[in-house]
């Protein structure tokens, strides 16, 4: 990534001691810092706020949180998502908090990217699909592929949008299931897409990046308009077009290393350097400070996903640790790309703080999420900082209870792609009788063969068709 990450294009690996690849023409032999000669301790615990689309955080929880239950088992680390998420008519939140050591904290965002879904979009003639009928390619491509398939008749009669859903361990299999159904179906595929359901936030921080990306990877990329404050949409959608998955899902890729990201910790007063400014805002970090108690100071690191190894490389160095207890970021090779991004972050981060000054728009800070921060000033001569305020604390603040205790609750959201997904396989009129039993999505995912009986669904064929949907919703 330029000369901010020295690189071989077969594999991203940075050595750590090589301060030079994280602060570019930064002497560090002339700083003031204390030597890192000291043996390992166990690394201080921090907190990582990332964004995920909210459409994606019940996938990530599983049924009673058994899906993020594992995930804070292997990685050892607390996960928590907005509750307020689940209360109807509160604006939704991407925010996903993890809390733990450093190490561990790479380990869950990287394991928590590998397991959001992605999906192809692209039309069908229905006559087609009609030919193999939509429960027969439902159960091949998810036995053959593992892929989800979703059905959408669209007005004219005459033609149905196809979803095909994957995951990013295994798009080579979603690869495989697109061309494959082209094929089945003699459906050319010329044209397909990609929504990425996102923030205000990442909008801002992409809106000057999309003619490049475009550019690079030979995709449309159509994005909401934000350069007018007073009039801001309702939801931010990024919508991909493409010739092929790989034109697409590289530009999500893309579009997706320029999500914000923030690392939080703590340390004593003593510790801060005038010199950890000055590194951050050479590696395109916004660098915060405020005081928690006496003493104790509370420093949150915002920048790009994709600069993460910069942002956990000056955490380090302002907890005082070892080198090698250095974190380094696996990155998607893709991301290299992303070099035409450097240091774009802190001035739109500012310009948009400035926006919001000048317009008085407080009615957005709801829609906000850790990027709009005030940057602290130097006040004294021996380098201390003086109180700072955070402006938009929503990604730490946000009132977060564990997974596990959230998800097992009847959720509105959930039931209607229930109930869509009873629609799609020609079995809505079972719709009502899961409404009536406060049975959503997360719940169907748990039934058998007893429990739909039980329910009064008598029909071996209904029965099948719902258990080969649970099957492949559980896979």
């Amino acid at each position: 990534m330029g000369r901010c990450y020295k690189q071989s294009s077969a594999a991203i690996k940075v050595t750590p001691f090589d301060l030079e690849n994280f602060f570019p023409g930064h002497n560090m032999a002339k700083q003031p810092l204390k030597q890192e000669t000291a043996p390992a301790t166990l690394a201080p615990l921090a907190t990582l706020s990332m964004e995920v689309s909210y459409t994606f955080h019940s996938h990530l929880i599983g049924r009673s949180g058994q899906n993020i239950n594992r995930l804070m088992e292997e990685t050892d680390t607390r996960i928590h998502f907005p509750d307020r998420n689940r209360m109807t008519g509160e604006p939704k939140c991407n925010n996903v908090v993890i809390r733990g050591q450093l190490s561990n904290l790479e380990k869950a965002r990287q394991r928590i990217r590998m397991d959001i879904p992605v999906e192809i979009i692209f039309d069908c003639s229905s006559k087609k699909i009609s030919s193999f009928g939509q429960c027969s390619l439902i159960d091949y491509f998810s036995k053959s592929y593992g892929v989800l398939l979703r059905f959408y008749p669209k007005i004219d009669g005459l033609s149905c949008q196809v979803n095909i859903r994957g995951q990013q361990y295994r798009i080579h299999h979603l690869k495989e299931a697109v061309s494959s159904f082209g094929y089945l179906t003699q459906t050319p595929l010329e044209s397909m897409m990609m929504k990425i359901e996102t923030s205000f936030d990442h909008v801002w921080l992409v809106r000057d990046h999309v003619d490049k990306i475009a550019s690079v990877t030979g995709a449309g990329i159509r994005c909401p308009d934000v350069s007018n404050l007073k009039e801001l949409p309702k939801k931010y959608c990024i919508w991909i077009r493409g010739s092929s998955v790989d034109t697409v899902y590289a530009a999500s890729t893309m579009l997706n290393g320029l999500l914000p990201m923030q690392l939080m910790a703590q340390m004593p007063s003593e510790r801060l350097n005038r010199c950890f400014l000055a590194q951050a805002e050479e590696a395109d970090v916004l660098f915060h400070v405020e005081t928690s108690v006496l003493d104790i100071l509370t420093i949150r690191l915002t920048s790009y996903e994709w600069n993460a190894r910069n942002s956990f490389e000056i955490l380090r160095r302002c907890l005082g640790l070892a080198t090698n207890q250095a974190v380094v970021p696996s990155l998607p090779q893709t991301w290299k790309t992303l070099d035409f991004t450097r240091n774009n972050f802190l001035p739109a981060s500012k310009k948009l703080l400035k926006e919001l000054s000048s317009s008085h728009q407080n009615s957005l800070s709801h829609q906000l999420g850790g990027i709009v921060v005030e940057t602290p000033s130097l006040s004294s001569a021996d380098g201390s900082v003086g109180s700072a305020t955070l402006s938009s604390p929503l990604a730490l603040t946000e009132s977060c209870v564990p997974a596990s205790l959230t998800a097992s609750r009847f959720d509105q959201n959930s039931f209607r792609r229930l109930s869509d997904l009873l629609e799609t396989v020609g079995l809505a009129r079972y719709s009502d009788l899961f409404l009536q039993n406060e049975i959503d999505m997360a719940m169907f995912t748990t039934l058998n063969d007893d429990d739909l009986i039980s329910l009064g669904i008598t029909s071996f064929g209904a029965r099948k068709i719902m258990l080969n949907a649970i099957q492949e919703l559980r896979s």
